[in-house]
């Protein structure tokens, strides 16, 4: 009877965690012998049937407009009825499309399936001219509020969902494709808006993938080297190289979808009439070269970055430095970016004096990082220093960030790891060079106070009280001083004091007297 019990005892195992106070609140039961998983608890079950409730009462469209939660739950039953009826998926996804953009449409699966792209969108078209399409992209409407926030997710999440299937069907999205490309085309503002920011988030989402898919790749291929030094041949190996053609195979075809909505969207809306559309257009492509260089770090897609630094309109030229900026700041990058940069460094440099400051103050931060990278020369900096007086408050700031990273500390990034950090400089060395700069504003002691202002909350060595009056005394053998030198320490020591205890070192801005009309002396009063 012992060796039956025995035999029917269970093998030893580790010793299981601890079971922990959540995992009772998750689960009604424990698993069972035989290793099985706990069902689901009863407030996810619960939650599951609502937002199945919720999807069988609501078209795609409204889930899009007010119901966010329910779009990952709308996603996946789409693609689970994919394979059973194509058509019918299909129809559902591009008609709300039509309805996102605003379109009233009486489009019926049939007559999509069997009519071509350019008929249906020319026929929506017509219903914009009738003024039977309603602005969901613009409104203001609370109910709206989300509106394009759960468009991006829903597209995002649909070509997620669909990358072990449908994505590569060359069907789903080979359609969606032309009438994204073909609705960024027409005359409605509100249809090139819509179309426009489906195509550019398509495109960022089809980049997630190949990512993934190029993770995999060098798996594959690191396997297949490993297993091929074991053997040349074999059932394993072949497995190997046809997942690794197969997996180069849906990289190469998602970088054709990119080509294509890049070629037949972004190239026009780059361009469009409506500066939120450029903007957009601008915005994605630093995100495409940042996120996938190996395809769009190329100059043939850097130009439009480079075009876009003379857009009319501020916040478009503003997009355009800051996408450089993420460009610029990646080290990897900086070798391919040296013919953009020798095109566009002039204009780069003239946007520091933008009329519009906050596109001035970020120029100045892109110029930062040139310098930084030694891909400009102190040649090319003499219209900046003029900034370091110039009227608003922002510039002046920016200039000295700029003016102690380049001059004072002299940061460089380079290759070499012994490189010297100028942070870590003792005080005396970036206060001689304070001085040597201020050698330049001798003969005007309020364009000093300016110069001071401006680079005071970055070098820390003006706080160095103890250094500076060791310098002045001739303690300090390092540094040798000129009368002119001493005036300027002098100077440069009292606006620092006075700046310690938050006063002004630098004359007020204005000094007109007030004008205050009618209702602003009934308000004083």
């Amino acid at each position: 009877m012992e060796e039956t019990l025995a035999s029917l005892r269970r093998p030893k195992r580790g010793r299981p965690p601890k079971p922990r106070e959540e995992d009772h609140a998750d689960f009604e039961e424990e698993a069972d012998a035989e290793g099985l998983a706990p069902p689901q608890s009863k407030r996810k079950r619960a939650a599951s049937a609502a937002a199945a409730a919720a999807l069988e009462d609501q078209p795609l469209i409204d889930i899009i407009k007010h119901d966010g939660r329910l779009i990952s739950h709308a996603v996946k039953k789409l693609v689970e009825d994919y394979e059973s009826n194509k058509n019918s998926v299909t129809f559902q996804i591009l008609a709300m499309l039509f309805e996102a953009c605003g379109a009233k449409h009486e489009i019926y699966p049939d007559y999509l399936h069997e009519s071509d792209v350019d008929d249906i969108v020319l026929s929506l078209v017509e219903l914009a001219r009738k003024g039977l399409v309603e602005d969901n992209y613009s409104t203001k409407h609370k109910d709206l509020k989300h509106f394009k926030e759960n468009l991006v997710s829903f597209w995002n999440s649909l070509v997620l969902e669909c990358q072990n299937g449908p994505l590569f069907d060359d069907t789903l999205f080979q359609k969606i494709k032309d009438y994204v490309v073909a609705l960024s085309c027409t005359p409605p503002r509100v249809y090139r808006q819509v179309a426009s920011l489906v195509g550019l988030q398509l495109v960022t989402s089809f980049i997630s993938v190949a990512k993934t898919l190029g993770g995999q790749r060098e798996t594959t291929q690191r396997q297949l080297n490993a297993e091929k030094k074991k053997q040349s041949d074999g059932p394993l190996v072949e497995s190997l190289n046809n997942r690794l053609a197969l997996t180069h195979e849906n990289i190469t075809y998602l970088e054709e979808l990119m080509r294509k909505i890049f070629n037949g969207l972004f190239m026009h809306r780059y361009r469009d009439v409506d500066p939120e559309i450029r903007m957009s257009c601008i915005k994605f492509l630093g995100i495409w070269v940042v996120s996938y260089p190996s395809l769009f770090l190329q100059d043939i897609y850097l130009k439009y970055l480079g075009w876009t630094l003379n857009d009319k309109n501020a916040g478009v030229r503003r997009t355009s430095i800051l996408a450089l900026q993420s460009l610029y700041e990646v080290d990897a990058n900086i070798p391919s970016l040296g013919l953009f940069t020798e095109r566009f460094y002039t204009r780069m440099i003239q946007l520091a004096d933008d009329i519009d400051v906050s596109v001035a103050v970020s120029a100045i931060g892109l110029i930062k990082q040139l310098l930084r990278h030694q891909l400009l020369s102190d040649d090319d900096l003499g219209p900046l220093y003029d900034l370091l007086i110039d009227e608003p408050p922002m510039i002046r700031r920016a200039i000295g960030e700029l003016v102690y990273d380049h001059l004072i500390a002299q940061n460089i990034k380079t290759s070499q790891p012994g490189a010297r950090d100028g942070e870590n400089e003792p005080s005396e060395v970036h206060i001689g060079r304070m001085l040597q700069i201020l050698r330049e504003f001798s003969d005007d002691p309020v364009l000093g106070s300016y110069v001071i202002d401006d680079i005071w909350d970055d070098m820390k060595a003006m706080r160095d009280w103890r250094c500076m009056i060791s310098v002045l005394l001739d303690e300090n053998p390092g540094i040798e001083l000129t009368d002119m030198d001493g005036t300027n320490l002098v100077r440069m020591l009292h606006a620092s004091a006075k700046k310690a205890v938050g006063e002004r070192i630098i004359p007020a801005m204005d000094n007109r007297k007030l004008y205050y009309n009618k209702g602003q002396k009934l308000g004083i009063c």
